[in-house]
Parts: structure tokens; C-alpha cells; sequence
């Protein structure tokens, strides 16, 4: 491993002996991804704030029937997420729960999903001539149980491809891997890239003002970061690996730059003053090509993150009901 992937994995998996991202999922992800990211969906729930916000989740007429129809209760039976993407346009989604495979593949061709076989396990599609409603699977998206506890989502070709190395039991090595299986042991939300943001600036920055802010992002190689959950609130940590110290450290300057832009304008509305708490409480670092930054946030700041510009302060006490 690279010694800025490492120094990025041991600033943000602080705690190694904590829940880690399940291995099974991983090698299903495509060989060589750029980014992978996941969710510990159980340790999410069990939190103070994943109580909040499975008391707010309204389940409508048209969410209890496909419950029904289906068997399946994302509120108890999805235990974790990962998703893996290879470009902008070629990614699979990896869920581990409790299924009910023929129901589900029942209901989804009801609702106009094709079935058909791919090295004996059903393949369910949504093309143009029979589009899921609701969005509930995208134009010419596929998913595949591979067991009852596994599924596979994404373009046909990826899932398809899931499928081949399910069954060669194949395993996804490389450094990608093990910032995944270190980031994700800290966090109970998590992510890892190796994909260049650069391509989010094409060119050379401006010298006027702070234009040097594009030719810091072009610096970056890696990112990483997660959030924590506790029963007081969460930590979100985000850690940037630069091609040189010093670039690391205009990173760092760079967001202290931006915190107190965001603190100036504090008293304009009450989303600038919401975005304002929470930028107070970043911490900024820098060790070596490594850039990081840590957000400790409250109980109740989350949950204001969840309420609209001016909605009425969320109630602990209504959550509980």
C-alpha cells in the first residue's frame, strides 16, 4: 500500500475492532473500482439517530403494498450496502439482508420486469418496453439473489459479472480493498476512492483570488472518510491524500478559508446559520501528503440537518413516540 493510503486508513479507522465491511460483499465488487462505499445499515438503525429517523419514514399505501407483495421491510431486513463503481457510467450495488427471492421476482414481474436465466440463477430487467414503476429499478438495470441473504444490482453486464465471480469465488485484492476493509471498521457509513477528482477541473485554475482552489483539488489523489454514529451524535471524518505535503497543507488551508466564509455569512438566513454550527466544529490537519478533517456533530444538529430551512426544531420527545 501506498504511504499516503496507509496514513489515510490510520487517520480514519481508529477503532480496528469495530463491525468492518462484510469481505463477501467486497469480491463481488468489478476488479479494479475506483470507488467503493458502504453502509453498516444495523449499526446505522441502532443508533440515536437512525431511531429518528426510522420514526419519520412514513409508510404509504403504495410502500405497504409492495411490502406485502414482496415480504421484504427495508426497516429490519436490510443489514448492509455496498456499492462499487468501476466509471461514471458502470457501477453494482451489493445488499446483504433477509430475502424472499421467488416473492420478490414474483412481484417484479407483475410490474413488468423480465425474467431470464443467467448460469442458473434468475435475472430480473427492466427495459424501455417494461419500465418498473416508481423508479424502482432503473431503464435497463438488472438485479440477482444469489442467495437469500445476497443481492446484486446494477447495469446487466455488471450483474452478470457479479454473478461469474460469486461462483469462482473470487476475491477482490489490491490497495482499494484494504483501505475498505480499514476505513469501514471505524465508520458505520464509509467510503474510499482512488478515481482523480481533476476531472472536475479541467485545466489550469485562474491566478486571481483564490483560484489556486481548483489546482488543490488537482493535487488530490485518494480520498476516504465515514461517518461514526454514537449515542450523543456522530462523527464525520474525511481524509485527502495530496501528490506533496505542501499541498496537503493548502488543502488544509483551503478549508479553514471556507469555514470562515461560511461563518461570515452566519447571520443571513437560517440555513447559513445551520451550515455555520456545523462548520464550527471542524477540525483541520495535515501530516504529511494527508489532509483531514473532522466534524463532531450533535444529536440535534443532525436531526436539524433533516428538516427544511426555517421547519420547526425536531423533538426528541416526538421521535420517541
Amino acid at each position: 500500500m501506498k504511504p499516503g493510503l496507509l496514513a489515510a486508513a490510520l487517520c480514519l479507522a481508529a477503532a480496528p475492532a469495530l463491525p468492518a465491511v462484510d469481505p463477501a460483499l467486497l469480491n463481488l465488487a468489478m476488479p479494479n473500482p475506483q470507488a467503493l462505499t458502504g453502509v453498516l445499515v444495523g449499526q446505522v438503525q441502532s443508533s440515536a439517530f437512525g431511531q429518528y429517523v426510522l420514526s419519520k419514514i412514513q409508510v404509504d399505501s403504495n410502500l405497504a403494498r409492495i411490502m406485502a407483495a414482496t415480504g421484504f421491510d427495508p426497516r429490519k431486513d436490510l443489514h448492509e450496502l455496498v456499492a462499487a463503481a468501476a466509471s461514471k457510467n458502470t457501477g453494482l450495488v451489493i445488499g446483504r439482508g433477509v430475502f424472499q427471492p421467488s416473492r420478490i421476482a414474483a412481484a417484479a414481474v407483475m410490474a413488468g420486469a423480465v425474467s431470464s436465466t443467467y448460469r442458473g440463477l434468475e435475472v430480473l430487467t427492466a427495459s424501455a418496453q417494461h419500465p418498473l414503476p416508481n423508479g424502482t429499478l432503473a431503464q435497463n438495470s438488472s438485479f440477482a439473489f444469489l442467495d437469500s441473504t445476497l443481492v446484486v444490482l446494477g447495469d446487466t453486464m455488471s450483474v452478470e459479472a457479479a454473478i461469474d465471480r460469486y461462483i469462482a469465488g473470487a476475491k477482490l485484492s489490491g490497495p482499494l480493498a484494504q483501505q475498505a476493509m480499514q476505513v469501514s471498521a471505524g465508520n458505520d457509513i464509509w467510503f474510499v476512492a482512488s478515481q482523480l477528482p481533476a476531472a472536475f477541473f479541467p485545466g489550469k485554475a485562474p491566478n486571481q483570488g483564490f483560484g489556486n482552489l481548483a489546482n488543490a483539488f488537482q493535487s488530490i489523489q485518494q480520498t476516504s472518510g465515514g461517518v461514526k454514529f454514537s449515542s450523543n451524535g456522530a462523527v464525520v471524518s474525511l481524509a485527502l491524500v495530496a501528490d506533496s505535503p505542501q499541498n496537503a497543507q493548502s488543502l488544509v488551508d483551503i478549508g479553514k478559508f471556507l469555514v470562515s466564509l461560511v461563518d461570515s455569512n452566519r447571520g443571513q438566513n437560517p440555513g447559513a446559520a445551520k451550515a455555520a454550527s456545523i462548520a464550527d466544529t471542524a477540525v483541520f490537519s495535515a501530516s504529511g501528503s494527508v489532509a483531514t478533517v473532522n466534524l463532531t456533530l450533535s444529536e440535534q444538529q443532525l436531526e436539524q440537518l433533516l428538516m427544511p430551512a426555517g421547519g420547526a426544531q425536531p423533538s426528541r420527545r416526538a421521535a420517541a413516540r
